[in-house]
């Protein structure tokens, strides 16, 4: 039996040595429950055992919480928000969190764009059947970012950068995968049959690698922890100038370059002429992947403007999904309730949705983007346990 304490000084060491010892025992409590799981899924290859490990993984604990009500299921809209979505949410909001401390710090401006910023306006969090977070720059700050953040998570145990030039093409000629060769390759038969697929899509993404997140389009070269998108806005036409339209078809051309380089090398030989001179072009050419797509981005980043028009650069090219915002909208941000925190979204936000989406007060239900998620199993956990098919 536990001596009685003489004065408050003791009462609090004795308090302190008692939650201690049933911290311990907790512990050990859970570390008894997680081998008791492995135990019984281990080697079952059952993608849904897997996942369903996060039902007695702790790790959510050490996260803060930033949605509401985040172990009940809830109608929101019309849509039921199960619990197991609001963990995906609250990891997504302890990225988006980290993103915002850096931003902060280094006095990188940034928005919310696409689904986060409609919920935001919306729903004043996330859009019920939505699954993801998208923020975006202007280029200068985006290439600010970039060369802030690798210092900022240097020590950080779960957060991690992913990059789309990060890779090498198998159709690289072999000086070029030489110079990349401890990268990821990217199949042909992919390249032929989803080209504008991430890794070629030009963005950055925030991961939390305590986490799985599987794409319907899944692909194994891409690390798949939940993440958010970091995309960029550029000038687009119409332009106020020639010199702002021609840089605007150079860095087009060498889009192209970089995705279809044997495209690119086959228009040269039938003569087709291009903005960028020739033997420029084939130097271009010559480059590893990683290094077409560095180039491409500091091309863009040299020659950025003020112009009244800007762009996400690939859905206006080689996506072909045409549509821009003003750059005025842009100019300056509001932050607005999301959840539990608050976000900075364009100034004109209501502007900006009408430029995007249209009737964007209308709800249309979609079916999300994620396939498969946990908050909980590492997806280099689920990797090695479950064989992926396709």
């Amino acid at each position: 039996m536990a001596k009685k304490p003489t004065n408050s000084i003791e009462a609090i060491t004795q308090q302190n040595k008692l939650l201690k010892e049933q911290n311990a025992l907790l512990r050990e409590q859970n570390e008894l429950l997680r081998q008791a799981t492995e135990g019984k899924t281990a080697g079952t290859g059952d993608p849904n055992e897997i996942l369903k490990q996060g039902e007695i993984n702790y790790e959510d604990s050490k996260r803060e919480v930033l949605v509401e009500d985040i172990y009940h299921d809830e109608i929101r809209d019309g849509f039921l928000v199960t619990s197991q979505r609001k963990k995906l949410w609250n990891v997504l909001l302890g990225l988006l969190k980290e993103f915002d401390r850096i931003c902060r710090k280094h006095n990188i401006r940034w928005f919310a764009i696409g689904g986060t910023l409609l919920g935001a306006v919306r729903h004043k969090g996330f859009i019920p059947w939505d699954d993801d977070i998208d923020v975006i720059m202007l280029r200068p700050d985006y290439e600010k970012f970039k060369s802030v953040v690798e210092e900022e998570l240097k020590y950080h145990p779960y957060f991690r950068m992913w990059y789309w030039y990060n890779y090498r093409l198998e159709t690289d000629s072999e000086a070029a995968q030489h110079a990349s060769f401890d990268l990821p390759v990217i199949p042909k038969e992919q390249m032929d049959k989803h080209p504008t697929w991430a890794p070629f899509f030009p963005l950055i993404r925030l991961l939390d690698e305590r986490t799985t997140y599987l794409m319907p389009d899944d692909r194994k070269d891409v690390s798949y922890a939940v993440w958010i998108d970091i995309l960029c806005l550029d000038p687009c036409p119409p332009f106020p100038n020639k010199e702002a339209a021609r840089n605007f078809d150079m860095a087009h051309e060498l889009l192209l370059a970089t995705v279809f380089p044997e495209k690119v090398r086959a228009a040269i030989d039938s003569k087709e002429k291009f903005l960028v001179p020739r033997e420029k072009m084939m130097s271009f050419l010559n480059l590893p992947y990683k290094m077409r797509a560095q180039q491409f981005d500091l091309f863009l980043a040299k020659n950025y403007t003020e112009t009244p028009y800007i762009c996400e650069f690939t859905r206006n090219t080689i996506k072909k999904k045409a549509y821009s915002y003003k750059y005025k909208d842009f100019e300056n941000s509001v932050r607005l309730p999301f959840e539990k925190i608050d976000i900075p979204v364009p100034v004109n936000y209501e502007d900006a949705l009408t430029d995007r989406y249209g009737n964007w007060h209308d709800f249309v239900i979609d079916r999300g983007h994620v396939n498969e998620y946990s908050a909980d199993v590492s997806y280099k956990e689920y990797f090695t346990k479950v064989t992926l098919q396709g």
